[in-house]
């Protein structure tokens, strides 16, 4: 692309002098140059450095319809013996400031979690999702990246299923790109085959772990008109133990929202 002339446009008046009639974009390179710069996800590691799995498992918990993914994934970091990896903050996170009880505005991030034992699980947890097609990409791509640095073979996401009327075992509906993944584990839990779209990073961190050459399964709940709902995202906590053997206590849906309460007032710091 040819640069913009280096000087002031001039243009002659009727006494013969000239006249400011422009300036170059040359002149204000900084302005000229952020006109071209794509904004990306700042990563933010922690002392730890990434850890190296054997064929970890990527488990996603950002907010969705009734929160199924982040309650659930909050809890399972109360239970486990997590480190935190990273704070991922990307310029396509919506722009909402979020408050706490106490006051505290909180602002948007996602964090990677690495448990050691009883297996090797990532565990993304967060409190928002960016907010358009390109940023979706953008931050998804930057997890797989790091998943796949981290030797993560699969990658389990979780997400919401709104229904006007649910049954009470709540069903989960499941997806994957590989046939025989999606028999195995839906069968592990009890699902049921899911037909349709998978809207935000549930649908995505799949697609793109297998362009990444990584297993994957989408499991959404189902969820009636509640957020969060806690009766969803126990069950998303049971099929969780159930496909990574996770040998963690299934709570009810009263002790699952207290420990929610808890979980966000230790998580959702800066």
């Amino acid at each position: 692309m040819p640069h913009a002339c280096p000087t002031i446009f001039s243009q002659p008046t009727e006494s013969g002098g000239t006249r400011d009639a422009g300036v170059c974009l040359n002149l204000y390179p900084t302005a000229y140059k952020l006109s071209y710069m794509v904004l990306e996800t700042e990563i933010i590691y922690t002392d730890s450095g990434l850890p190296r799995t054997r064929g970890g498992v990527l488990v996603e918990g950002l907010p969705g319809i009734g929160l199924v993914a982040k309650v659930a994934v909050a809890y399972v970091l109360k239970q486990l013996k997590v480190e935190k990896i990273c704070r991922l903050i990307s310029p396509y996170f919506p722009s909402v400031g979020f408050i706490q009880d106490d006051g505290r505005m909180i602002f948007n991030f996602a964090d990677l979690y690495y448990s050691k034992q009883p297996r090797e699980v990532i565990l993304l947890y967060g409190n928002s999702q960016p907010a358009s097609s390109y940023g979706q990409y953008e931050f998804c791509e930057k997890v797989i990246n790091l998943a796949k640095e981290m030797g993560v073979t699969t990658v389990l996401t979780i997400g919401g299923y709104g229904k006007e009327s649910v049954s009470e075992r709540r069903e989960i509906y499941c997806s994957s790109t590989d046939r025989e993944t999606l028999e195995e584990w839906m069968s592990k839990i009890g699902g049921v085959r899911y037909s349709g779209q998978i809207v935000g990073a549930a649908g995505l961190l799949a697609v793109l772990a297998k362009e990444n050459g990584m297993q994957n399964f989408s499991m959404l709940v189902e969820t009636a008109d509640m957020t969060p709902d806690f009766y969803a995202a126990r069950r998303a906590v049971e099929a969780l133990d159930k496909l990574l053997n996770l040998a963690i206590p299934i709570p009810t849906a009263d002790e699952l929202s207290r420990t929610y309460l808890t979980a966000t007032q230790e998580l959702e710091t800066f």
